[in-house]
C-alpha cells in the first residue's frame, strides 16, 4: 500500500521553524531594508505593517511582469486573500520575496535590494577565499578524484553562509560537522556520469565562489562534459544566486588587494567560461512559486543527459516538496520531483529532513536539541533512479 505523503510545513505551530522565521526573521529582514533601500511612502507604510503584524500578512495579487504572472497563476487562484502563517512554507516564501522586489522597485530599476549583504558576505570571507583557492591551485598537481572530492567539501560547507539566517554564520564553517554522507566513491563517479553537470546553485559570493570552484574541478575531472552553474533570474531569500552575481563576484575579486590564489583561480574560471566548458545559466522559473516537482522545472531537473547537483536548504526542500518527512523516510521516496541523477549537497538550516539512518537521527538529537535547523551538520547524498546503474571514480 502506498502512502500518501505528509503534510508540507507551516507557520502554524508555534515551534517550527516556519514560524520562527515570519515572526522573528521576516521582520529583521525587512526592518533592513526600511534601513537601506529608497522606498516610496507607499512601500515603507507596508513594510512597517508587515514588520508590525507578521502573522496577519495576507496574500495579494501582485503586478508582477506578465511572463512571471503566467506562473503564479495558480498560486494566487489557490491562496489569495489567505494569510501567509497558513501556507506551506516555502510557497509564502517565494511570495514575500517576489512582493519584496516590488516594492523596492527591482523590476523598474534592476537594482538588487540584497546587494549589500552579498558585498558583505565577500569582504568577511575574503581570507577564506584566498587558502582555498591555494589548496586547490596545489591540488592540480594530483589526481582528480581526490581534488573534485575535496572542491565538493568546500562547496558544502560554504553553504553555511545565509543572509537570511546571520546567525549562521556565528557558528563557522569549521564547526559544522556530517551528519550522513554516501560512499565518496558512489559520489564522485556520479558527479562525473553525464554529458551536463548542472549546478542549483544557492548563495552568492562565498558560496558561489565556491561552486565555481567546484564546476573547475567537475572540468578537469570530467573532460568531456559541460558544467553548468544554474541561477536564478532574480534574487531571492536575500543571498541566493543571480547570473549578475558571477559578474559583480568577479569585479570584487579583481579589486581585492593581497590575494593572489583567489585571482589566479578565478581566472581560470573565466577562461572556462570563456571556452564553452562552464556556463552560467539564469532561469526565471526558478523563481516561480513550485517545487521541483512542477512540471514546468522538469526540463531543468529531469533531462536524461543531466547529472544535478542540489545545492542549499531551499532546493532540498523543493525537491522534497518541503513536506513534514520522517527523517528517515528514504530519498528517492520523498523525492517526489523527477530527478533522474542527483548529489545533494547541504548545510542543515531548515525542518525538511530525509535520507538518514535511524542511528544519526538519534545521535543528532542527543548531542544537539536543534540539529535539523542550527547549521551544526551537513548532508552528502546522492539519488540515482534505477535506470542509471552506478559508476566509479577514485576518491
Amino acid at each position: 500500500m502506498v502512502l500518501p505523503p505528509p503534510p508540507p510545513l507551516d507557520a502554524q505551530d508555534p515551534r517550527s521553524f516556519a514560524h520562527l522565521t515570519l515572526v522573528h526573521r521576516l521582520p529583521r529582514l525587512v526592518s533592513d531594508l526600511l534601513a537601506t533601500a529608497p522606498l516610496s511612502a507607499g512601500a515603507r507604510a507596508r513594510l512597517e505593517e508587515a514588520v508590525a503584524r507578521p502573522l496577519q500578512i495576507p496574500v495579494r495579487r501582485l503586478p508582477l511582469p506578465t511572463e512571471d504572472s503566467r506562473r503564479w497563476e495558480e498560486f494566487f487562484a489557490t491562496y489569495l486573500g489567505r494569510r501567509l502563517a497558513v501556507l506551506p512554507f516555502f510557497l509564502w516564501e517565494a511570495y514575500l520575496y517576489a512582493w519584496l522586489l516590488l516594492e523596492t522597485g527591482y523590476f523598474e530599476t534592476g537594482i538588487d535590494p540584497f546587494a549589500t549583504a552579498k558585498r558583505e558576505d565577500f569582504a568577511v570571507s575574503l581570507l577564506a577565499m584566498e587558502e582555498a583557492s591555494r589548496a586547490a591551485l596545489e591540488a592540480d598537481a594530483g589526481p582528480a578524484g581526490p581534488a573534485l572530492r575535496a572542491a565538493v567539501e568546500r562547496s558544502l560547507k560554504a553553504n553555511l553562509a545565509d543572509a537570511s539566517n546571520p546567525e549562521m554564520q556565528a557558528f563557522g564553517a569549521g564547526r559544522t560537522a556530517l551528519l550522513h554522507e554516501d560512499p565518496w566513491s558512489e559520489v564522485l563517479g556520479l558527479l562525473t556520469a553525464g554529458d551536463r553537470i548542472r549546478i542549483l546553485a544557492d548563495n552568492a559570493m562565498s558560496e558561489l565562489y565556491y561552486d565555481l570552484l567546484l564546476a573547475r574541478a567537475l572540468a578537469r575531472a570530467a573532460p568531456r562534459a559541460v558544467i553548468e552553474l544554474a541561477v536564478k533570474r532574480d534574487p531571492m531569500f536575500v543571498s541566493d544566486a543571480t547570473a549578475l552575481d558571477v559578474d559583480r563576484l568577479f569585479e570584487l575579486v579583481d579589486e581585492a588587494p593581497g590575494a593572489p590564489g583567489l585571482g589566479r583561480a578565478t581566472a581560470e574560471v573565466r577562461s572556462l567560461l570563456a571556452s564553452g566548458r562552464i556556463e552560467v545559466r539564469a532561469y526565471p522559473e526558478l523563481n516561480a512559486p513550485w517545487n521541483l516537482s512542477a512540471p514546468g522545472l522538469a526540463p531543468i531537473v529531469a533531462a536524461p543527459e543531466v547529472v544535478l547537483v542540489v545545492k542549499g536548504d531551499a532546493n532540498f526542500r523543493r525537491a522534497l516538496e518541503d513536506r513534514a518527512w520522517p527523517p528517515t523516510t528514504p530519498l528517492e521516496l520523498a523525492c517526489r520531483a523527477p530527478l533522474r541523477r542527483a548529489v545533494f549537497l547541504r548545510v542543515l538550516k531548515s525542518e525538511c529532513v530525509a535520507g538518514l539512518s535511524a542511528e544519526a537521527v538519534e545521535r543528532a538529537g542527543r548531542e544537539d536539541p536543534g540539529w535539523r535547523t542550527d547549521g551544526r551538520h551537513a548532508t552528502v547524498q546522492i539519488l540515482r533512479r534505477a535506470e542509471y546503474p552506478a559508476a566509479g571514480l577514485a576518491g
